[in-house]
């Protein structure tokens, strides 16, 4: 179970609110002092100089109090359930790549005539396209009210909005906006969803599987005076308890017990 559920804001939210209203304000109160330009994504730099940081600082830059304001509230409205459903760590990992996703289809789509190669893209708009796509995926009926005005279900809202980026991007009549940041955000939120988490537990399952042949304890023999039976009355439950620690958090997560738990298990079965 996350920490992130409580009152108030979760905690990825809140601090993702707290970090872009604070480079917001330092954008505002020092334009000069700090460069950047070279935190905005420039897909010709990003080619041509290797400044891949950009992907993933551009989206904490805006533009003005429009941009920032609009891009927040969809973060406070949209990523709030989202965090206490998945948890502060998923949640943030999912906005990251997201967010990242999107800068990288800016990058890409250079190189077709699709984006201007020397423009610079910032915002929050991919990660947060992200996040609208997973919340019309797990709550496609859900009424939103577009522009506070007009109600829509969720899903249809997200596939309202990605057509008419999809369109404004491919005739280049998104002016100002980076469609393709969203375009990149919203798809690299669907396929995360759809197999970033499950290649996690094939990973997780893996990693059990390889622990469980090294310190694998032969059941169903009968305990010997001082033996581990009696010292650890429920060894095997405890190995497989171990394990799937492992399989979750690394062996560094294990404290001393748990390691000569398994160093006796391990033992154990290298004298059968």
């Amino acid at each position: 179970m996350s920490d992130s559920y409580g009152y108030g804001l979760p905690k990825a939210v809140k601090y993702l609110l707290i970090s872009n209203a604070v480079v917001f304000a330092l954008q505002i109160l020092l334009p000069t002092a700090i460069p950047w330009v070279l935190l905005a994504l420039v897909p010709d730099w990003v080619t041509h100089y290797f400044m891949v940081w950009q992907l993933f600082t551009y989206m904490f830059l805006h533009g003005g109090f429009m941009h920032i304001g609009f891009n927040m509230f969809a973060l406070w409205m949209f990523g709030t359930e989202l965090e206490y459903n998945w948890g502060t760590r998923d949640f943030l990992k999912f906005y990251i790549v997201s967010g990242i996703g999107g800068g990288v289809l800016v990058w890409l789509t250079s190189f077709v005539g699709l984006t201007d190669p020397a423009s610079h893209t910032i915002g929050a708009s991919g990660a947060i396209f992200g996040l609208l796509v997973a919340y019309g995926l797990m709550w496609p009926d859900r009424i939103i009210l577009l522009f506070g005005i007009l109600p829509m279900r969720a899903l249809q809202m997200v596939i309202i909005f990605g057509v008419i980026s999809l369109f404004q991007g491919l005739t280049r009549t998104g002016g100002n906006i980076a469609v393709f940041a969203h375009l990149g955000g919203g798809v690299t939120g669907f396929l995360y969803l759809k197999f970033g988490w499950r290649v996690q537990v094939y990973i997780e399952h893996w990693m059990k599987r390889l622990a469980r042949r090294r310190f694998k304890v032969v059941k169903g023999g009968k305990g010997k005076a001082g033996s581990d039976s009696q010292s650890y009355p429920d060894l095997d439950d405890e190995v497989d308890r171990i394990l799937d620690k492992i399989a979750r958090e690394g062996m560094g997560s294990l404290d001393d017990r748990e390691r000569r738990i398994l160093d006796r298990a391990s033992e154990k079965k290298h004298r059968r």
